[in-house]
C-alpha cells in the first residue's frame, strides 16, 4: 500500500504535523478534501489552493488531506497531508481518521466524462456517511447529468449529506430537479474568486512575459483546449490573434492542461499568419494567474483561465465550449463571445472587437460584479467549518444536523 505524504511547509505556510490544534489542549480538527487534484490541471489546483486557504483562514490549525492523483506533490506543494486517491486501503483509513468529508470543488458530479467518473465521486460521498462522517458539497458545478443511473445515483446520495453549495444557479435548479430537498443547496461561487491576487504571482508573471519579449507589446492571452466539434474554431481564434498582432498587441498562448491544451495552441499557431507565442513549458497556477496580471485582454476557452482574468480586472472574452462557461459569464454580467459549436472567423472577431471599445465601460461592471462574487465564494468555507465539531453556525447558512 502507498503510504500517506505530508509536510511541514508548503504553497499554504508551516503546518505541525500533530493532531491538536494551537492551545495543544484540544484535538484539533481533520478534513478530508475530495476533487480532481494531483492532475496539474491549473484551474483545479487554483481551487485546491482556494479551499485549502479558506478552510485555515476560517479555522486556524485544521488538519487537512487531499486524495491526490500525485501526493507527493500535492504535500509538497500546499503543505498538506495527501494519499493516493485510488488506494483504497488509504482512502478507507483517511474516511476513518476525519471529522468532515469535503467533495469539490470543480466539476466532479456530471457524467459526460464517463459514468465511472461520477461513480468514484459519488462512492465517496456515500461511504463517508455510510462511516457516519459530515459531508460538505464545496462549490460544485452540477452536471450535465445525461444518464438515467447518473441523474438516479446523484440523487440519492446528496439527499443524505448534511450541506450543498454549487457554483451557480443552473446547478442548484439542476438538483432540485433531480429531486434532492434534504439538504439546503446554496448558490455561493468558484472558489477560486475568493483568493487575493498574491505579489508573488505578479511578479512572476511579469518576469515570464520578459523573458518572452511581450511586456511592452500590449500582451492578449488566449486559452484554447481540445474540442472535436464541427465547427472550426482553430480558423477563428488564429484569424483574432493575427488581427490582435496587426494592431499591436502580442497575443500569447497559455495552455492550461498539458499535453492536450498545449496541441491545441499549437494547432491554432500553425493557421495564423504570423509568428506566434505559446508558453511551452508547464506553468503552475500561480504564474498563470500572475501573467494574467499583466493582460490587456484575455481571450478563451478555459473557465479559469477566464477566472484568473477576471481576479486580475482584465476583461475576458469567452468561447463557452462548456455550459459553465457561459454561466460564469452570465454571473458576470459580461457577454460571451461566441459558443465554440457556433464559431466562424467573423463572429469571433466582431466579439473581440466590440469588447475592445468598450473595454473601460466591461471593466467597471466587471468590477462591481467581481466584489459580489467574492463575498459569495469566502462564505463557502465558513459553511464547511460550521460542520466541525465544537463549531457554531456562523456563516449565514442554513444547516442540518448531522445524520448518522
Amino acid at each position: 500500500m502507498e503510504q500517506e505524504t505530508e509536510t511541514s511547509a508548503g504553497a499554504g505556510g508551516e503546518r505541525s504535523a500533530l493532531r491538536h490544534g494551537p492551545a495543544g489542549n484540544q484535538p484539533r480538527p481533520r478534513v478530508l478534501v475530495s476533487g480532481y487534484y494531483g492532475f496539474q490541471n491549473a484551474g483545479d489546483e487554483a481551487i485546491l489552493y482556494a479551499l485549502i486557504r479558506g478552510l485555515e483562514s476560517c479555522r486556524p490549525g485544521i488538519g487537512i488531506t487531499v486524495l491526490s492523483a500525485d501526493p507527493g506533490h500535492t504535500a509538497g506543494t500546499y503543505g498538506v497531508r495527501a494519499v493516493p486517491r485510488t488506494d483504497p486501503r488509504a482512502v478507507l483509513g483517511a474516511l476513518r481518521a476525519c471529522d468532515l468529508f469535503v467533495s469539490g470543488g470543480g466539476g466532479l458530479l456530471q457524467d459526460v466524462t464517463s459514468l465511472a467518473s461520477l461513480q468514484y465521486y459519488l462512492g465517496l460521498i456515500a461511504l463517508a456517511r455510510m462511516l457516519g462522517r459530515p459531508v460538505f458539497i464545496y462549490a460544485q458545478g452540477i452536471g450535465p447529468l445525461e444518464t438515467r443511473a447518473g441523474r438516479l445515483l446523484t440523487r440519492t446520495v446528496l439527499d443524505r449529506v448534511q450541506a450543498v453549495t454549487v457554483r451557480d444557479t443552473r446547478s442548484r435548479d439542476l438538483l432540485r430537479e433531480l429531486g434532492v430537498r434534504r439538504p439546503p443547496v446554496e448558490v455561493t461561487a468558484d472558489p477560486v474568486l475568493g483568493l487575493e491576487l498574491e505579489a508573488e504571482w505578479r511578479t512572476r508573471g511579469r518576469e515570464l512575459l520578459a523573458r518572452a519579449g511581450v511586456l511592452d507589446g500590449r500582451p492578449v492571452g488566449f486559452s484554447v483546449r481540445p474540442w472535436n466539434g464541427d465547427a472550426d474554431y482553430t480558423a477563428a481564434l488564429a484569424r483574432v490573434a493575427d488581427e490582435l498582432g496587426a494592431a499591436g498587441y502580442r497575443p500569447v498562448f497559455l495552455p492550461f492542461h498539458h499535453p492536450g491544451d498545449l496541441a491545441a495552441c499549437r494547432a491554432v499557431a500553425a493557421r495564423m499568419a504570423a509568428p506566434a507565442l505559446i508558453v511551452e513549458e508547464r506553468l503552475d497556477f500561480a504564474a498563470l494567474m500572475g501573467v494574467c496580471t499583466h493582460l490587456g485582454l484575455a481571450v478563451g476557452m478555459r473557465l479559469h483561465f477566464l477566472v484568473f482574468a477576471a481576479l486580475a480586472g482584465v476583461v475576458p472574452v469567452g468561447l463557452p465550449y462548456d455550459p459553465k462557461v457561459r454561466l460564469f459569464l452570465d454571473r458576470l454580467e459580461l457577454p460571451a463571445a461566441v459558443r465554440v459549436d457556433r464559431v466562424t472567423p467573423d463572429g469571433l472577431s466582431r466579439a473581440v472587437a466590440a469588447a475592445l471599445a468598450r473595454r473601460g465601460t466591461l471593466k467597471e461592471s466587471l468590477q462591481a460584479r467581481l466584489e459580489t462574487l467574492r463575498l459569495e465564494a469566502r462564505r463557502t468555507p465558513a459553511a464547511a467549518c460550521d460542520l466541525l465539531p465544537g463549531a457554531g453556525n456562523g456563516s449565514g447558512m442554513s444547516k442540518k444536523p448531522v445524520r448518522p
